[in-house]
């Protein structure tokens, strides 16, 4: 058996910390708290994600994509919380209005590069880095927003799709520490080495245990907030989520290790960037809630 490495401590802090604001956040029913809370994580991830590029000299509109990024987050906080309005516009769909924000800005970004035009290969390599920036981050981490408000308030006002989401960030950031933990104890034979040499089959199995120990777990505590779910469905949702999570993560490591960086930033104690934070949830929270979407009455 390994031992635990020293990086478990400064890890740990950081993550109890941001359990504490979430959970607070939860507890005061903050929808500024919420909306705080994944913009800061998202435009935060969105900023890592732009120096990464600017570190590979790889072109692109970081403004562009941090105005589409901030309008897609905003946007959706606004036309999710006024859904019920008797305003004809917050009737539509919420993906109508996330497809208006990226074809505007698809729009934006050719219109940029004809007034300051570079190469063929460059104006294309602009284009489509700050467009896979903006879906990547910003947009599917605006499903985290569009799970808060997935069902309607209760009969206090308070929005139950919360419990819904720290489900999925229970889930979701159990994994992580399962993989971790398992993978630091145990790991010996290696997964994935050319995306990510330091993932390793035993930890991807203690990963999956965990996720579903951890969707039990909190199923069990908050069954009555989680009323659309029962036990066989929550252990298979906590397993798809788990394998999705592992993805998620490797999705990230295959981007830091084609543009030759080990961690997004140093902004977390032993854990290292806002994109190292999110980017299983960037994976799970679009797989939740169209899971979500098919069990709704």
């Amino acid at each position: 058996m390994k031992t635990i490495p020293t990086s478990l401590l400064p890890r740990l802090m950081s993550t109890l910390t941001l359990w504490a604001l979430i959970i607070t956040t939860v507890v005061i029913q903050s929808e500024i708290g919420y909306c705080l809370l994944i913009a800061t994580a998202a435009l935060g991830s969105l900023w890592e994600y732009f120096w990464l590029l600017k570190v590979g000299a790889i072109p692109r509109h970081w403004h562009i994509g941090y105005v589409a990024g901030i309008a897609l987050l905003l946007g959706n906080f606004y036309f999710l919380h006024n859904l019920h309005s008797p305003e004809p516009f917050f009737n539509g769909s919420i993906f109508a209005f996330d497809a208006t924000i990226l074809v505007v800005t698809i729009i934006v970004l050719f219109l940029r590069e004809f007034v300051s035009p570079h190469s063929e290969r460059n104006s294309a390599e602009g284009i489509a880095f700050t467009l896979f920036g903006i879906i990547y981050i910003p947009w599917l981490f605006s499903f985290v927003v569009k799970l808060i408000y997935l069902l309607p308030r209760d009969a206090h006002g308070v929005l139950t799709g919360t419990y819904y989401v720290l489900f999925l960030l229970v889930v979701t950031k159990f994994t992580d520490v399962g993989a971790f933990v398992f993978g630091s104890l145990f790991g010996k034979h290696l997964f994935v080495p050319h995306i990510s040499p330091k993932k390793t089959w035993e930890g991807i199995l203690g990963a999956l245990v965990v996720a579903v120990l951890s969707g039990w777990g909190f199923f069990t505590l908050f069954k009555k907030q989680l009323f659309l779910l029962n036990l066989p469905t929550v252990l298979v949702i906590s397993l798809i989520l788990g394998l999705a999570a592992i993805a998620g993560d490797l999705a990230e490591s295959l981007l830091k290790r084609a543009l030759h960086t080990k961690d997004s930033s140093a902004t977390l104690p032993g854990i290292g960037g806002g994109l190292d934070l999110i980017d299983s949830v960037l994976f799970t929270a679009p797989l939740f809630y169209f899971i979500m979407q098919l069990l709704l009455p």
